[in-house]
């Protein structure tokens, strides 16, 4: 690995690490004259100050999740690792390292949001919109179930999806020693069900179900209006649209 790359995951993973902490600074002073007030103060007045607390603190964490966010992926990420590009790259070049690591930058992020997961469906229902900041793509009424891992460089998601539980939406494979990536395009309206994987450069037409478990392989293209299941996924039946129900 060059010096030059070695600097730059060093600034990076340093600038990040400070960045996580700075941003909880208001939780932490908050904290802290929170305990001091409850030495000071009787036990009535603790009990009010603990509950009033308790959603000023969500909210602080809450603006802290989105600072940490917002400067993480514009600034940070920006700044010390290159844009990622479609290709197929050697384990030892220090390209395929620098994409290594962008491509999971947005995990940190991820696991602050995770801490909303006591709102039911909240999680599910912010993510695909917070991980825009990382590059994914995706339109309005995007749904990600609990446990479902998804990429949020080179991948696109149509408005009205449902990704099921522990889906797996990936846009990077590693193969004999080659990180290889490729676009991946979910359309509008697509169910893709529990446990299925969904490969590099797969394209998911409009009205689409992929069933429970099912492989979607690399650059396979699934016809819109239609049900694929199976590994390999494989046509199962043509789909009728919703709309085409309601009209006949």
């Amino acid at each position: 690995m060059e010096l030059k790359t070695k600097i730059r995951l060093i600034l990076y993973f340093s600038v990040t690490g400070m960045l996580g902490f700075i941003v909880f600074i208001p939780e932490i002073i908050y904290g802290y004259f929170l305990v001091k007030a409850t030495i000071l103060y009787d036990s009535i007045l603790v009990i009010g100050l603990w509950l009033f607390s308790s959603i000023v603190l969500i909210l602080l964490y809450a603006l802290s999740c989105f600072t940490f966010g917002v400067i993480h992926s514009q600034i940070v990420c920006k700044l010390f690792l290159p844009p990622i590009q479609s290709g197929k790259y050697h384990h030892d070049t220090d390209m395929a390292k620098l994409y290594a690591v962008n491509m999971v930058s947005p995990s940190i992020y991820k696991s602050m949001l995770k801490a909303f997961s006591f709102i039911p469906h909240l999680y599910s229902m912010m993510l695909g919109q917070a991980l825009r900041l990382y590059g994914l793509k995706c339109e309005k009424n995007i749904y990600i179930s609990s446990g479902a891992v998804l990429d949020s460089h080179l991948v696109e998601i149509g408005e009205n999806t449902f990704i099921g539980m522990r889906a797996i939406i990936s846009s990077h494979v590693n193969e004999n020693r080659f990180l290889t990536l490729a676009p991946v395009k979910i359309g509008r309206n697509v169910t893709i069900g529990g446990y299925s994987i969904i490969a590099p450069g797969a394209i998911i037409g409009d009205n689409s179900i992929i069933g429970v478990s099912a492989l979607v392989t690399k650059g396979q293209v699934i016809e819109p209006n239609s049900v694929y299941a199976g590994i390999p996924a494989k046509l199962i039946r043509v789909n009728t649209p919703e709309k085409d129900i309601n009209n006949s």
